[in-house]
């Protein structure tokens, strides 16, 4: 670039100055690349289940409100439904409190037919169906807690009155849950029944024709509509988004946080750009006066403002995806946030925010310095 050592120069001119700048920059961009990478693992989190020809049905009132057992038979005998298995959230840790993740009890012969989307290898999955206290876990668990195949691990949980010591028999691969512990309904269902009756948590049901999953699920809630235990049925992914928003708004909260933390770095970079631009009047008009147009030295202070600007911004972003990809927040958030990482869309997106900063901030500045005139640049005494 015919002007790029000139650039660079007017850039480091104030070294202490631009550090800091840059720390500044890159501390925020952390910040905001953090958040929205949040927000995409919400998003994919939500999505999760797109694709499945599967359907949740919980009970109408609430979540928390258990179905009983007889329903599994009257929903299967519905044209289109394929299998339905049982599914009860646990609510267990493991030795500690704070050593908590999702755990589950599930009927152990619907793996291939309901959760076909768990790949478990075959030897794996015999174990597990063999064994009434055997459990199937996720990778990310196998790696936190240094388990293997055979261990006996012993769950404590926070709901019922019954922790049970299962073997692990097979670990499985998924492509988004990689952090969840699932063992034998019926097992559960023994050891609880004095305390649950006859109920569980939700039924998930898998349709043979994803066209006709709207239909299903109206017969489904249509079917136990003037029950004791009314239904509300939703796709997977209808479910997933409806977990997630238990929460709240979050994505609203973060991307004002993300907006709000944007804007005070383009008014800090303003005033150190304002800063840098004041400082070099005399020099400009000296410029001017040998023959450099408006055009060409607005062109190369935005050059300068946007580099800054785009520098600050690249150590902040790729930071951190270097410490989150180190960083196991699956472990950290108790399984809150899975396969977290700053992605590519976040990184180009954090990236064009600092460009558009370095515009903002420096575009005033340089526009004042551009029509500056050669006698007034020159009448200042520095």
């Amino acid at each position: 670039m015919k002007f790029g050592k000139l650039i660079l120069r007017n850039l480091f001119r104030n070294k202490l100055r631009t550090f800091l700048t840059l720390v500044l920059m890159a501390a925020i961009f952390f910040f905001v690349a953090t958040l929205l990478s949040i927000l995409a693992n919400f998003e994919t989190a939500s999505n999760s289940g797109a694709g499945q020809n599967r359907l949740c049905v919980q009970s109408a009132i609430s979540l928390a409100n258990p179905l009983p057992l007889a329903h599994e038979q009257e929903i299967r005998e519905i044209e289109g439904v394929v299998d339905v298995a049982k599914l009860q959230w646990f609510g267990a840790y493991y030795k500690e409190p704070n050593n908590f993740f999702a755990n589950f009890a599930v009927d152990h012969d619907k793996m291939t037919s309901v959760w076909n989307d768990y790949a478990i290898p075959k030897d794996q999955l015999e174990a597990y169906m063999a064994d009434r206290t055997g459990a199937i876990v996720g990778p990310e668990l196998v790696k936190r807690w240094g388990w293997k195949i055979g261990d006996r691990v012993t769950l404590t949980s926070t709901i019922y009155p019954f922790n049970p010591t299962l073997t692990i028999r097979g670990v499985y691969k998924h492509s988004f849950d990689t952090s969840s512990f699932f063992f034998h309904f019926d097992y559960f269902h023994e050891a609880t029944k004095e305390m649950t009756g006859s109920t569980v948590g939700t039924f998930w049901a898998r349709v043979k024709n994803s066209q006709d999953m709207s239909r299903i699920s109206g017969e489904i809630d249509a079917k136990f509509k003037n029950s004791q235990y009314p239904t509300e049925t939703f796709t997977e992914k209808e479910f997933q988004q409806q977990f997630m928003a238990m929460i709240g708004n979050i994505k609203l909260l973060f991307t004002t946080v993300s907006i709000c933390a944007i804007l005070m770095v383009v008014l800090l970079a303003a005033i150190t750009m304002s800063m840098a631009a004041r400082e070099r009047v005399t020099e400009i008009a000296v410029l001017k006066a040998i023959g450099f147009s408006r055009g060409t030295i607005l062109t190369l202070m935005l050059i300068e403002f946007v580099t800054l600007g785009l520098f600050g911004g690249a150590l902040g972003t790729f930071g951190a995806k270097a410490v989150h990809a180190s960083v196991n927040m699956t472990e950290i958030t108790q399984g809150f946030l899975v396969g977290f990482g700053v992605n590519t869309e976040t990184v180009l997106t954090c990236l064009i925010a600092a460009i558009v900063v370095g515009f903002l901030a420096g575009g005033l500045p340089a526009v004042r310095s551009a029509q500056l005139s050669v006698v007034d640049g020159l009448r200042k005494v520095w």
